[in-house]
């Protein structure tokens, strides 16, 4: 068995987003980044998670480039996953080491691909505003993302992003202030698909919270998406969690280790 999950907002959590963080409640600090203290986990989750390793394959699915998923500390030290997929799939870690084979697949994909990563940037560039638009930044070679001031994007120009991208082939999440145009081939579940499928496991369990986590929570047929999430308004009923916030994350380890005991019996 298998248990597939995002990372930000779903498993670890930024202080920005640490309602639900009551005093008896412990938190641990589990990534640092230029001498800060940037994301969180409680004890609880950790504990959970660690029994949940023991028992079933526990994959990272994150959206965090490889340099980005090696700063959260808990996986490189005390719960270390033989998988991770970081670039929302676009590159699959497998003891550290990048797949080459998955490698080869994504990058034949993003040759045949219609629409280019170029393309895509240039038409942000000429379409947005610098009032909104704070940064294009690149995950060279498979997707771009935008910093944006969200209380200041027109919303009908991000609708048309999200439709224009549609027509491309293009994924589009807007996530506060990033912006995601990601090719429709670069996805979660195709990775973790590819993963079970070498690793001969079966039944998928995961977590997501945003749009881009929505492909694991169909496809695997058993996901819970956080009350919090971008995707529980439209997604919800796929399967929500009770709670909010890092208190979410304690109850999907949980929901994911009933599951292992209701396959066992």
């Amino acid at each position: 068995m298998i248990f597939a999950s995002d990372l930000d907002r779903t498993l670890i959590y930024s202080s920005k987003f640490l309602e639900g963080a009551e005093p008896d409640r412990p938190i641990r600090n589990v990534e640092i980044y230029k001498g800060k203290e940037i994301s969180f986990m409680t004890e609880k989750a950790i504990r959970l998670l660690k029994e949940l390793s023991q028992q079933m394959m526990f994959v990272p699915v994150t959206t965090r480039t490889v340099e980005q998923y090696r700063r959260v500390s808990l996986f490189q030290t005390e719960i270390c996953p033989k998988y991770a997929i970081t670039c929302n799939g676009g590159v699959i870690l497998e003891n550290g080491q990048i797949d080459r084979h998955w490698q080869e697949y994504v990058q034949t994909k993003i040759n045949q691909s219609k629409t280019s990563l170029e393309e895509v940037k240039k038409r942000v560039v000429e379409t947005a505003d610098a009032v909104w638009l704070e940064s294009i930044r690149t995950v060279d070679p498979f997707f771009i993302y935008l910093i944006i001031k969200p209380e200041l994007a027109p919303a009908e120009v991000l609708n048309e992003y999200a439709r224009w991208a549609a027509g491309q082939g293009w994924e589009f999440s807007h996530q506060g202030r990033k912006v995601y145009f990601i090719p429709s081939f670069i996805n979660k579940w195709d990775a973790v698909q590819y993963i079970a499928e070498k690793e001969g496991k079966k039944p998928v369990l995961t977590a997501g919270d945003s749009y881009l986590d929505v492909c694991l929570i169909e496809k695997s047929g058993c996901g819970l998406i956080p009350r919090h999430g971008e995707a529980a308004a439209d997604y919800g009923h796929l399967g929500l969690t009770e709670t909010s916030g890092i208190a979410a994350a304690e109850e999907i380890v949980e929901a994911a280790l009933l599951k292992k005991l209701e396959a066992a019996l």
